[in-house]
């Protein structure tokens, strides 16, 4: 079945240029504002949206050892993952990201998004703040959710070097979140995301934006890429060269299967490593502290080999 909407669009994504503007991201955030032209097709029109989207990094201290390249989820913002970032900060990687049209810090419409310009336009933020490419020339892709699909995707056409993916969604959910009874359907929630809400009153809450858009239901389109973009990628094969990480969630995750994708990477991807981690939601890294732990030393140890 061909959709309407469909990613002729993705042919090019051009650079406008730069708007110089007050820094959009707290501290230790370096950001700026980047103004893309994006086209793409609606009922086989040809459109285009010039956007302005936040991107930027969260710098590395200490001795530098690499450039993390990190793809978003619906509703996200690169803000919201304080927690992991900083680990990966303390342990020399800088974080170089960006917030899809619509989310975060970002103007337009994520319903012009698909799957498949994600990678791409990574390719100019990761060119505009990556550090010592030289030197250090190995892409890691870091995708949560909807960025984790990304991610999968890139990889299956060889534009990582490594990826790691949590709760990618390689399998993903019709129902999702607060399901069909909420308003919007489909509700995207904090409570439906991690077990650590509500937070006590003495840690840090690290959703610094709030859920934008808050359900796939305001995105139709973007919502319609992206499980058909599940479905055709869920045979690509993984070149055996390019290594990942994937970390997956416990069964109570309403917006990834992780038995399903477990199954898809044994066929297409066997030479990842798979952690599952029982009792955890869809945003692992958000997780309370045992599993947020954990996690986060899995990442490092991963990118340390």
């Amino acid at each position: 079945m061909r959709f309407p909407l469909s990613l002729s669009f993705l042919a090019a994504i051009f650079v406008l240029g730069t708007a110089s503007a007050a820094e959009p991201c707290p501290s230790p955030w370096v950001c700026k504002n980047l103004t893309l032209k994006i086209p793409y097709t609606v009922l086989r029109l040809r459109m285009s949206a010039v956007e302005t989207i936040r991107a930027g990094y969260y710098p590395e201290r200490g001795a530098f050892r690499g450039n993390v390249l990190y793809f978003e989820g619906l509703g996200d913002s690169m803000l919201n993952h304080g927690p992991l970032f900083q680990a990966l900060s303390e342990a020399g990687y800088r974080v170089v990201a960006f917030d899809y049209m619509g989310q975060g810090g970002s103007s337009g419409r994520m319903d012009r998004t698909r799957i498949a310009s994600i990678p791409r336009i990574g390719e100019r933020v990761w060119k505009e703040f990556a550090r010592d490419t030289r030197d250090f020339p190995r892409k890691t892709l870091l995708g949560w959710s909807t960025g984790g699909l990304a991610a999968y995707l890139a990889a299956t056409r060889s534009q990582a070097d490594r990826v790691i993916l949590l709760a990618p969604g390689i399998a993903p959910n019709t129902i999702v979140g607060g399901g069909l009874t909420s308003w919007p359907p489909n509700l995207i929630t904090p409570e439906s995301l991690t077990t650590a809400v509500p937070y006590a009153a003495s840690e840090t809450d690290p959703h610094v934006d709030p859920v934008r858009p808050n359900s796939p239901v305001k995105v139709p389109a973007f919502a319609v890429d992206l499980i058909t973009t599940a479905q055709s990628v869920k045979d690509a094969k993984v070149p055996a060269s390019i290594r990942g990480l994937v970390l997956l969630s416990g069964d109570a995750d309403t917006y990834v299967d992780a038995k399903k994708t477990r199954s898809i990477l044994h066929a297409s991807a066997p030479h990842f490593r798979v952690e599952q981690y029982a009792g955890a939601l869809h945003e692992i890294d958000n997780e309370r502290p045992e599993i947020q732990n954990r996690a986060i030393a899995d990442i490092l140890r991963f990118l340390a080999e």
